[in-house]
């Protein structure tokens, strides 16, 4: 009964940082997520609004929408995982 009580107390104390990741990161519209359980995405919030409204331009191939999105967002101070992509 013990075992599986602390089992029970383990496992609720490792399902936050495992399966809510949407908890410390924000996705926008083109599926990019910003921010991790160190760097809350909540903290991109006006950075998700501003690159949103340039993305959505109509200059804007919308292929190349998600790039550009994740772009803005780097360009704004928001760290991703490939920044040489955006580099130019």
């Amino acid at each position: 009964m013990a075992r599986t009580v602390s089992y029970l107390v383990v496992l609720l104390g490792v399902l936050p940082l495992v399966g809510c990741s949407s908890v410390y990161g924000v996705t926008d519209s083109y599926g990019n997520t910003y921010g991790n359980f160190w760097n809350s995405g909540q903290n991109y919030q006006w950075q998700l609004d501003l690159c949103e409204k340039e993305t959505a331009d109509p200059a804007i191939p919308p292929p190349t929408r998600p790039y550009h999105m994740r772009c803005c967002m780097y360009h704004h101070g928001v760290p991703i995982d490939n920044p040489q992509t955006c580099t130019a």
